[in-house]
């Protein structure tokens, strides 16, 4: 079991939608020449499309995948990364942008996409299985940020919020600690890194985090 785990592992290594990896693979698109090295760049980019979120009929959903690329690309760059990803993607032809703007996943390559969802999936399990005992101390140390926060220590509170986070990435602990800096307690007021929090809860499960983060990109689209 150990074994199989370590191999999934290493074929997402660098292939997941985090922001050095994108540019990575934005420029591995750009450099690639010869016909060799473009079937390479395909093949490692493949990847990238098996974990983009989908609408109806193969539809990339801008906005779901704008959400999970927030959780590691500043807010401020997030259009400068998006253009990576989907430019890149589909200059190989792995995605087909339409004339209304919309990017469709080209299914010729649905037999390889299917197999990478499997593997980004089994990577997702992987991942959670590893925190999963971390999870019950960030659970209580979650309770004890909670009473922090309601005794208007809010300093204590973020900072317990953050240990939860560093501790198991616990979706609660990302949405607390987004509520911190969307209201300036206990941290700096800042929108962009209260909506990156936010979108971290959200990309772990938190739904309760979707009215936050309309909130927040209605203010920062202001």
């Amino acid at each position: 079991m150990a074994q199989e785990t370590s191999k999934i592992s290493a074929m997402m290594d660098g292939k997941t939608l985090e922001k050095d990896n994108i540019l990575k693979m934005y420029q591995m698109v750009q450099k690639a020449t010869d016909t060799e090295e473009k079937k390479n760049v395909m093949k490692h980019s493949v990847f990238f499309v098996g974990q983009l979120p989908l609408t109806s009929n193969h539809i990339v959903d801008i906005k779901a995948t704008e959400r999970i690329v927030n959780t590691t690309v500043p807010y401020e760059s997030l259009d400068e990364y998006m253009n990576y990803l989907l430019e890149g993607l589909s200059t190989q032809t792995l995605l087909l942008k339409k004339e209304s703007g919309e990017y469709e996943v080209n299914m010729k390559f649905e037999k390889s996409i299917a197999k990478v969802k499997k593997i980004a999936h089994a990577y997702e399990l992987e991942k959670e299985e590893e925190l999963k005992e971390a999870l019950s101390r960030a659970k209580k140390m979650y309770q004890i940020g909670t009473k922090y926060y309601n005794s208007g220590n809010y300093e204590e509170a973020a900072a317990s919020f953050m240990n939860t986070i560093e501790m198991a990435e616990y979706r609660m602990g990302y949405y607390s600690l987004a509520l911190l800096y969307a209201e300036g307690k206990g941290v700096e007021q800042s929108d962009q890194k209260a909506l990156f929090y936010a979108r971290n809860a959200m990309v772990k499960g938190a739904r309760i985090a979707e009215a936050l983060e309309a909130e927040l990109l209605s203010r920062l689209e202001a």
